[in-house]
């Protein structure tokens, strides 16, 4: 068996990674880390010393990844509506690759709350909260640039509005996977119409 000190955090997030990807969110336990790190339950504990710790780590490294590829998506676009679209279909695309990894990111702190939460809660939120602003930062950007489109709206509300929309159709998807009933429309033909509902205002003012 590896030493503890063969391990970091960044190593264990990986592979947490690659299990969730794998076997899914059940999968993701402290033991099957450590038996895919060939390390003792204690090496794990030592840098995570509880599922809220290890979540967290997760969590900020999916979203600093989600982050990365919403900001170049967007890169270039000349209108909020071209910027929206680019926006909606890189993050979507992104989760689709990995729905276990958007699971544990969007849907498993939600249950993990019947576990006691830690007094720290919000000192471990603040990194994941400077994640997701720089990520709303580079969409509210280019909203803000396009009046035409802006009009009296706020560009940083709209630009976590728009987020918002890709979670809950990523949420319609991972649930339509998950048990096993295919939606009734293809998920691109899907995509398209929530870009039209969410830039339809450039062409109806």
């Amino acid at each position: 068996m590896a030493p503890r000190g063969s391990v970091t955090k960044e190593i264990i997030i990986a592979e947490a990674q690659r299990i969730v990807a794998r076997d899914g969110t059940e999968g993701l336990t402290f033991q099957a880390l450590a038996d895919a790190l060939h390390v003792s339950k204690q090496a794990i504990l030592y840098w995570y010393p509880d599922k809220w710790a290890l979540v967290q780590g997760f969590v900020l490294t999916a979203l600093k990844m989600e982050a990365e590829v919403t900001i170049a998506a967007i890169k270039g676009s000349r209108s909020a509506p071209q910027a929206i679209e680019r926006f909606l279909r890189a993050l979507i695309a992104h989760h689709l690759a990995d729905l276990g990894r958007f699971r544990v990111l969007y849907l498993g702190p939600q249950f993990e709350r019947r576990r006691a939460i830690p007094d720290n809660m919000m000192d471990m939120l603040e990194p994941i909260h400077a994640a997701t602003s720089v990520m709303y930062g580079a969409l509210e950007t280019v909203i803000a640039a396009d009046v035409g489109f802006l009009g009296s709206e706020n560009p940083r509300r709209l630009a976590v509005a728009v987020h918002m929309a890709g979670i809950g159709a990523l949420t319609m998807l991972s649930l339509a996977e998950a048990l096993g009933d295919p939606l009734e429309h293809e998920t691109q033909a899907l995509i398209t119409s929530l870009v039209a509902l969410l830039t339809i205002r450039a062409e109806g003012g």
